[in-house]
């Protein structure tokens, strides 16, 4: 009988350390050195010979398409005994209103000998209407057998342990990823300065880093941005443009997550600046001391890095599909 092993591997795509498992990013999923064996028995069940494959397979998924290709690839390893030559096909097939020109990487049977490849790629689409989403997974058949015989069921099965979610809800496309992945939203200190040194210090000092819910909507981040930046607050912002030109208030949580909104009078209130070649973080008011415990921030960002910063929220928003309520990681770097 086959043999195929798979399980869930941590992200990363093509994991190599991880031989016969699955593994994905946000718009990725492999699977690479999956061993499959095939086992030639006489009528009596004596073993007469052994077929060893390795099968890989690589779909790469689009943020402005909801088409994608998906890889495959058997290698014949080790053969012994009275086997020779596996013959093999394959095909594939999908559900959640997905679909397939071709449900076949390869046409017909490649019959393959020690060191043998076959390999070839189906293609899958699954349209959204406005407004929509589907969840989409796939399914895999391969019909092994040594030379001289013809196969007539699929001897070795798998599912891909990975949901494809393509949606028409974000972005003027649709588009498909891997929502279990998390996003990761990445801002840079060259490129939005306090802003971006508000919530790194916000996520390592008050959060542990933990991930933000998005919320789509801008009256209700209008809301969210006046209870802790305006004058819903109860201990309204000062501002300091002799120390921060150009100040503003810039808030983390984002007004724009569910996390947001939070009364002002709570948060910490900071003043980034940079010195000597680094960003330091200082306290705001003397009659407010951070005390670490706060469940928000208030950064005193200049205006033009704050609003830098909003625009590059909704940027990655859309680039990596992040549907309302979904979870995303935010990550400061240099």
């Amino acid at each position: 009988m086959p043999a195929a092993a798979q399980a869930i591997a941590a992200n990363g795509a093509c994991d190599i350390t991880q031989p016969g498992t699955f593994t994905a990013t946000r718009f990725g999923i492999c699977l690479n050195g999956m061993e499959v064996t095939y086992t030639l028995r006489n009528d009596k069940g004596a073993v007469l010979g052994t077929g060893l494959m390795n099968v890989a397979t690589s779909m790469t998924l689009s943020a402005s398409k909801t088409t994608w290709d998906e890889t495959t690839t058997v290698k014949v390893v080790s053969v012994t005994g009275e086997v020779k030559t596996l013959n093999i096909s394959y095909d594939a097939a999908c559900t959640g209103g997905c679909g397939m020109t071709d449900a076949r990487p390869w046409d017909g049977t490649k019959s393959l000998g020690l060191g043998g490849t076959a390999t070839g790629t189906v293609t899958y689409s699954t349209p959204v209407a406005s407004g929509a989403r589907a969840n989409v997974t796939s399914k895999h058949h391969m019909y092994v057998v040594s030379s001289g015989a013809i196969p007539t069921q699929p001897n070795v099965n798998w599912d891909n342990p990975w949901t494809i979610r393509c949606d028409n809800e974000v972005s003027a496309n649709p588009g498909c990823v891997v929502p279990e992945v998390r996003a990761n939203f990445e801002f840079s200190l060259a490129e939005f300065g306090g802003a971006a040194a508000t919530y790194g210090w916000t996520q390592n000092a008050l959060r542990d880093g933990a991930p933000l819910s998005r919320d789509p909507s801008e009256t209700t981040a209008t809301t969210r941005r006046g209870y802790t930046c305006g004058t819903n607050s109860s201990d309204p912002f000062v501002y300091m443009d002799n120390v921060v030109p150009n100040d503003s208030c810039d808030e983390f949580p984002f007004a724009r997550s569910y996390e947001g909104g939070t009364n002002g009078a709570l948060c910490a209130d900071i003043v980034p600046l940079y010195e000597n070649g680094q960003w330091e973080i200082y306290e705001a008011r003397a009659d407010k001391p951070v005390t670490g415990t706060e469940p928000c921030t208030r950064g005193h960002v200049n205006n033009d890095d704050n609003g830098n910063a909003g625009l590059a929220l909704g940027r990655y928003v859309q680039r990596d599909r992040v549907l309302d309520t979904e979870k995303y990681n935010v990550y400061v770097v240099n």
